[in-house]
């Protein structure tokens, strides 16, 4: 549970205020609280507030990672491709956003999506990963997800076609707010007939309420 001092000085961070922030920053990393590792360490790694220290940072937000804080497994698993404060390991950074996705964490969803779509980090290229973590994002309305798994299935070349699939991930992160989602979405409906747009709104519609689909 997080202290409402160390609530205070996170608040202090976000708006950019660090001074007054930093000793229970400091008190509350050594006393084992992973948030508190975690903003310190982002400090470090920013030289905000603090000189930059990319060792230093490492370590504290390694010990948040170890954790559990998708945020800290994200962050270091960067730190790991770029070589930052730790040497270079791309197999550690792989398992890392692995960590971080398995947890839940929709970014991490993406990064390991990703990774296995264009084989980074030592991963080999996997659709059928590449698929099940873009869905595990889009499920949880991660607008990159939805428009990445609607283009990749109008396009039909790393997975099969599926122009209703399409649309509907397509529509979803419009919603979502997705901009490149809009033109996909303008150039699929202007290969379809207009009764399998028709269709293909009704359906979602019924899926996902009045709402869906009227874009």
């Amino acid at each position: 549970m997080i202290s409402d001092e160390l609530k205070e000085a996170l608040g202090h961070v976000a708006q950019g205020d660090i001074e007054p922030a930093l000793p229970v920053l400091e008190r509350e990393a050594a006393a084992g609280s992973a948030e508190a590792q975690f903003a310190l360490g982002s400090l470090y790694a920013n030289g905000q507030g603090v000189d930059l220290n990319y060792r230093r940072a490492a370590e504290l937000i390694r010990a948040a990672a170890d954790q559990g804080i998708a945020q800290a497994q994200m962050v270091l698993a960067w730190l790991y491709t770029a070589g930052y404060g730790v040497e270079a390991d791309e197999d550690e950074a792989r398992r890392l956003y692995l960590a971080a996705a398995e947890g839940g964490d929709p970014e991490a969803q993406v990064a390991a999506a990703v990774m296995y779509q264009f084989g980074r980090h030592g991963a080999d290229k996997d659709p059928k990963e590449m698929l099940r973590w873009y869905h595990a994002a889009a499920e949880q309305g991660h607008a990159r997800a939805q428009f990445a798994l609607g283009k990749l299935m109008a396009e039909g070349k790393l997975v099969a076609e599926d122009t209703e699939g399409a649309f509907m991930w397509l529509t979803l992160a419009i919603m979502s707010g997705s901009e490149p989602a809009k033109k996909e979405l303008a150039m699929l409906t202007g290969r379809l007939k207009a009764e399998e747009v028709a269709a293909y709104k009704e359906r979602m519609m019924e899926r996902f309420g009045t709402t869906a689909g009227n874009g």
